[in-house]
């Protein structure tokens, strides 16, 4: 039985995934401002599709989401490629404590097998947390950002990450990162 590549990258990368969720006995390594700003910057354009596609019957026809959505979005998916290699990394990373067998399948498969089942993990995730009552204050969010370029975007989101990347006393962090020298 012949298994395609996406099918063999969607098992392997869904493994991981529940992985990540489970408790590690060892704790992740941790990823560098630049890392998560690369995995940042791969996934905007993901969860700006899944906020929209999860919003879309919530908000006006005539509002941002509607009008702009779609070249908002298209600026941001321009940069993927850029992102890609640091943000695999820091994926396979992430996963490294958790299942080094399975780690070292994904960090082995193709790209253009890897990548379409990690956007679309990222954006079924969004869009399946979004409460309809939040997507007018995202919508709203999401204008008030559009004039950034995409890369200063992305480096913001990941500078809000590392400056809330605290885990609770005795909990260890889902995405670790780094400190940072003083």
């Amino acid at each position: 039985m012949k298994i395609s590549r996406f099918a063999l990258a969607a098992s392997a990368g869904l493994a991981l995934f529940q992985a990540q969720l489970a408790q590690a006995a060892t704790p992740a390594p941790c990823l560098s401002e630049a890392e998560v700003t690369a995995l940042v910057g791969f996934a905007l354009p993901s969860v700006i599709d899944g906020t929209m596609k999860s919003c879309r019957p919530h908000l006006s026809s005539n509002g941002y989401f509607a009008t702009r959505g779609s070249e908002f979005l298209d600026r941001y998916a321009t940069r993927k490629a850029v992102n890609w290699p640091m943000a695999k990394s820091a994926f396979v990373k992430l996963g490294s404590s958790k299942d080094s067998k399975m780690t070292d399948t994904i960090a082995n498969l193709p790209d253009e097998a890897v990548q379409p089942f990690v956007e679309g993990l990222v954006s079924e995730m969004v869009g399946s947390e979004i409460k309809p009552d939040q997507c007018t204050a995202i919508e709203r969010g999401v204008r008030l950002l559009s004039p950034l370029p995409p890369e200063n975007t992305a480096e913001l989101v990941s500078f809000i990450l590392v400056l809330s990347s605290k885990p609770k006393p005795g909990k260890t962090s889902a995405f670790p990162i780094c400190k940072t020298a003083a």
